[in-house]
């Protein structure tokens, strides 16, 4: 009787302890879950990052066109002063 009693303890025991691996694998998925989602959002992030860039890289161009303009302006202006003298 006592060591059927012992069985069925350690029978409890057992089920206890899958329960527990049961929760711990449930646990790792979530945590498996949590870093594909940081993931994904640190490639959206690196993504915007890419679209900063080269909308920089077009202000950039853009800045050096109007530049360009400016100095196009100041010889024009330069040459229209020279005629006039």
């Amino acid at each position: 009787m006592e060591f059927q009693a012992l069985l069925m303890k350690l029978k409890y025991s057992l089920m206890e302890f899958k329960a527990s691996l049961m929760k711990l694998k449930y646990s790792l998925m979530e945590f498996k879950a949590s870093l594909m989602k940081l993931k994904y959002s640190l490639m959206e992030f690196k993504a915007l990052l890419m679209k900063l860039k080269y909308s920089l890289m077009e202000f950039k161009a853009s800045l050096i066109e109007f530049q360009a303009s400016l100095i196009e302006l100041k010889y024009s202006f330069a040459s229209y002063t020279y005629s006039l003298s």
